[in-house]
This record gives C-alpha cells, sequence and structure tokens, in this order.
C-alpha cells in the first residue's frame, strides 16, 4: 500500500447547478480543485473535508461529501480520491472566502478556464456522476 495520497474536489450547488473551484494567483495562472495530501492513516473523505475547511474554514458534514473515483498516478507515487461535496444553500456566497480567489462556476464556464489536463478530467468525470446520480433520483420519483 502507498504510503501518501491525495483527496481533492469541489463543492457543488444543487440549485444552481455551480461548482466552487480555486485559483491562486500566486501559485500558477491554473484554477484547481480543493487537494489535500493525506496519509496511510487516514481517511481519504477526512482529508478532503480538511481540504476544504484549510481553505475555506468550513466544515462539511460526511453525508454530503460524495466519492467520484480514484486513480493511481506512475509519475508521483499516490493514489487519488475525487469528491464533491453537493450542498443547497439559498446563500452559497458564505461558502466563498476572500482569503483566496475562488469562484462559483457552471460546468461550461470551467471549460473555458486553464486547468490541469488531470483537473479537467477529474471535473468531467465528476459532471457525469452528478449528472447519472440526478437522472436515478429522477426515475426513482416518476416511479413512485
Amino acid at each position: 500500500m502507498h504510503k501518501t495520497f491525495f483527496a481533492s474536489g469541489f463543492l457543488y450547488h444543487l440549485p444552481s447547478e455551480q461548482i466552487l473551484l480555486q485559483h491562486d494567483k500566486s501559485l500558477s495562472s491554473l484554477w484547481s480543485l480543493f487537494e489535500e495530501q493525506g496519509n496511510k492513516n487516514e481517511n481519504p473523505i477526512s482529508v478532503f473535508q480538511k481540504a476544504v475547511y484549510n481553505k475555506l474554514h468550513i466544515k462539511l458534514h460526511e453525508k454530503i461529501i460524495y466519492p467520484v473515483y480514484d486513480y493511481f498516478k506512475k509519475d508521483t507515487g499516490a493514489n487519488y480520491y475525487i469528491f464533491y461535496a453537493q450542498i443547497a444553500l439559498k446563500n452559497k456566497e458564505n461558502f466563498s472566502k476572500n482569503n483566496s480567489l475562488t469562484e462559483w462556476l457552471t460546468f461550461k464556464q470551467v471549460t473555458k478556464l486553464p486547468l490541469s489536463d488531470q483537473a479537467k478530467q477529474d471535473i468531467i468525470v465528476t459532471q457525469r456522476v452528478i449528472k447519472a446520480k440526478a437522472r436515478d433520483e429522477e426515475a426513482k420519483l416518476i416511479q413512485k
């Protein structure tokens, strides 16, 4: 088993169908997911919670965090776990703090941002998971 791993993801605002991404101009010109490094003794969901807390000072309840997928990157020798946290608050601005540049964006807007290839892939896969979940929930309502 690998000693370290990374947990990353974003917040998803259900009513507006927007995601919250971060942009740190001092580090690079790229937009990114919220990410934190963990070790083998930690739970990936807890590490994702820590990533969001460290950047936004918001505690996410585990019930609103959804796993998407995980993969191993040879170049870093680490596993990566991708999550999204689904929020349904009316005032989603409470999740965007001034300590870093964060912005709520639609999936269409995200396609125009400078992102790493891996971040683009993670967002695309997560969008598909979100859409599949919505279709499943809609089908359950229709069957009732």
